[in-house]
């Protein structure tokens, strides 16, 4: 397991190598290929994982987003930030 990195608005995030995605009705599935096991993830977190199949901050996802939906730069952050922190636990993001 890697170490898990403190995630702020500036940590430049990444999807972590290892898993295989596919979209099913506008909502991303993760397959973790050494674990075995599969994520599901809602529209919202699934359009996050496919603006970080490249490397960017937290606060650039976060202006992209403000953009696509009715949502204040302080929700937005946190609740990236909450989303991060679980994904960084189970190895699917990079934080650097």
């Amino acid at each position: 397991m890697s170490d898990i990195a403190f995630i702020t608005p500036d940590s430049i995030v990444r999807q972590s190598e290892g898993q295989i995605s596919t979209e099913i009705d506008g909502e991303v599935i993760l397959l973790d290929i050494e674990k075995g096991s599969y994520f599901g993830m809602n529209p919202v977190l699934s359009r996050i994982w496919k603006l970080i199949e490249q490397p960017t901050s937290v606060n650039g996802l976060c202006a992209q987003l403000m953009e696509e939906y009715d949502v204040s730069q302080e929700e937005c952050q946190n609740d990236i930030l909450e989303s991060f922190e679980q994904l960084q636990k189970q190895n699917l993001i990079v934080i650097s």
